[in-house]
């Protein structure tokens, strides 16, 4: 009775042993070849991708206001240019539309483009809605709503607070927050530059 469990397990090693090998030697030239073609395409791929992304980032820098006027300003929603990064990544614009002032809180619409995807490819364009307190130095996003493409287009996904609950968040001094910040209270005007 012992010979039969010892028989079973033997056999289920061998056969195992017996199959992996099988697998591995079990590919055709034809297929091996094919299979390196491909990795070697894919590997080739990937090196013209980086290069075609490292001349664009290049351009960018060299003129990033180059990239800027690439986008659409969209003045039917009162959108203006607000910045753009030294590095050409983003472009941040604002509008006056649907801007509210309650006290020393004002509420206004901006705008983020980004010139290569966001957090893994998901998104290009960003649109929040913040409240600014303007006595108290500080910000919170009520609505942020992310877009696949460039210019508010494409498949759109949204996270919206509760102004109840939203956290408030300080203003960081020399930051693109404080630029907006300092436009928004500022009566809609952007602060003089240095």
């Amino acid at each position: 009775m012992l010979k039969s469990p010892r028989l079973l397990a033997m056999t289920a090693v061998i056969g195992t042993s017996f199959f992996a090998s099988a697998d591995s030697a079990g590919q055709t030239p034809a297929q091996a070849e094919m299979w390196e073609q491909q990795r070697s395409q894919a590997l080739a791929d990937g090196q013209a991708r980086a290069t075609q992304l490292s001349r664009e980032r290049e351009a960018r820098r060299a003129d990033p206001m180059a990239w800027v006027r690439t986008l659409d300003p969209m003045a039917a929603g009162g959108w203006e240019f607000r910045a753009v990064a030294a590095d050409g990544s983003w472009a941040t614009y604002s509008t006056t539309h649907q801007m509210k002032r309650a006290g020393s809180q004002v509420t206004v619409w901006l705008r983020q483009e980004y010139a290569e995807p966001q957090s893994g490819g998901k998104y290009l364009s960003v649109v929040e809605k913040i409240q600014y307190d303007c006595t108290r130095d500080r910000a919170r996003p009520l609505l942020i709503i992310y877009y696949a493409g460039n210019n508010i287009q494409g498949s759109e996904q949204s996270e919206e607070v509760d102004p109840k609950t939203a956290v408030w968040n300080a203003i960081v001094p020399g930051t693109r927050d404080e630029f907006n910040y300092l436009w928004a209270c500022g009566a809609g005007k952007a602060p003089a530059a240095n």
